[in-house]
């Protein structure tokens, strides 16, 4: 599998131990990583790289979310608050993606337990249980990536679908997934 793992550069002194050992982990797991920031990227290296060029940071962040786009699954270490991780986890569960949000026990990252989808997955571990609670949610997670299925519509139903997409900043398919989920709550009750 294709896995997105990132964390926020500003919390590498306190946890770079952490996440590299997640991204070593995973891929001694057999998956394949799409980026390495969470273990290059340190503040400095961040600073150094895109400082204050503009053009810079735009490109950095369209690089981020096309390989976010491209996972399987999305993982990210929250030990550490940041504000570019919340973002990043959001667009992880906008694109469908099983998300996986690992934090060190002692760094409860209480607004993120408000997040309420079958697909985000919040878990604590610790330097004896890191390893195990890797394997087991990346495990659970696979089961619920998306499955493709394609399927013909009318050019006027894609120009619609185009148009709602672009104005709900939403891809097409998290707009057809939501009536769907609609439909299934209302014949439901």
């Amino acid at each position: 599998m294709k896995v997105f793992f990132d964390a926020t550069y500003q919390g590498h002194q306190f946890f770079g131990d952490f996440y590299e050992e997640i991204y070593n982990e995973i891929a001694k797991i057999g998956h394949t990583h799409l980026i390495n920031d969470a273990i290059r990227m340190t503040e400095e290296v961040y600073k150094k790289e895109l400082g204050s060029d503009r053009k810079k940071q735009n490109d950095y962040y369209s690089y981020k979310i096309e390989n976010l786009k491209k996972a399987d699954i999305c993982i990210f270490d929250v030990s550490y608050h940041s504000l570019g991780i919340g973002y990043m986890i959001q667009r992880s569960l906008e694109e469908g993606k099983p998300t996986i949000a690992l934090f060190h026990k002692d760094n409860n990252p209480i607004f993120l337990e408000g997040i309420e989808d079958e697909r985000f997955f919040l878990i604590p571990y610790d330097k004896n249980n890191l390893k195990e609670v890797l394997k087991k949610s990346i495990r659970k997670a696979s089961d619920l990536r998306d499955k493709r299925f394609n399927f013909f519509i009318t050019p006027k139903l894609l120009r619609y679908l185009d148009k709602v997409s672009k104005t709900d900043g939403i891809t097409k398919s998290v707009f057809i997934r939501n009536l769907i989920l609609e439909h299934m709550r209302r014949n439901s009750a």
